[in-house]
């Protein structure tokens, strides 16, 4: 059974469980320049952005991924999204887009396992991107294979 962090719920074995970056930002024990807080959610700029105006929603509870939040909580991220989204397109920063980014597991890149949203601002030249392996195409399947992934995933709703 893996520790414990601060907020009692068991922590991913390879997430140091005494360390969780934002359970001790929630708690007031690191330093946090928030924007938005209520029952469920917060939001705050990250110490490292893509660009000015960057910034992280999490929830108040930990859940190291999205499959751990309940409805609510996940619905409630989206709506302080959107509305984070159109507060950063009114502001003095630079953008032209806003990216919505999830990093769900390892292997999707994810870093702190405290599920994070990043709501961050684009535009043209920014630099930033993800990067495409040339080697991997997308692949066009006949309609009965893309019915048949479609059914897979059906069937654990």
């Amino acid at each position: 059974m893996p520790e414990e962090c601060h907020c009692n719920i068991p922590l991913p074995l390879k997430e140091d469980q005494s360390n969780c970056v934002f359970c001790k930002m929630l708690a007031g024990q690191s330093p946090v320049s928030m924007i938005h807080e209520d029952a469920k959610v917060a939001v705050f700029v990250p110490l490292s952005f893509v660009n000015p105006g960057h910034v992280l929603i999490i929830p108040r509870i930990h859940a190291p991924y999205i499959s751990d939040l309940d409805d609510d909580t996940a619905m409630h991220i989206m709506k302080i999204a959107h509305r984070i989204s159109a507060a950063i397109r009114k502001s003095s920063f630079r953008c032209e887009g806003i990216n919505f980014f999830l990093a769900d597991g390892e292997a999707a890149m994810q870093e702190v396992f405290h599920y994070h949203l990043h709501v961050f601002p684009r535009y043209a030249g920014d630099g930033f991107g993800l990067k495409y392996d040339p080697r991997h195409s997308f692949v066009n399947l006949p309609r009965p294979e893309l019915d048949s992934i479609a059914h897979e995933i059906k069937t654990h709703l």
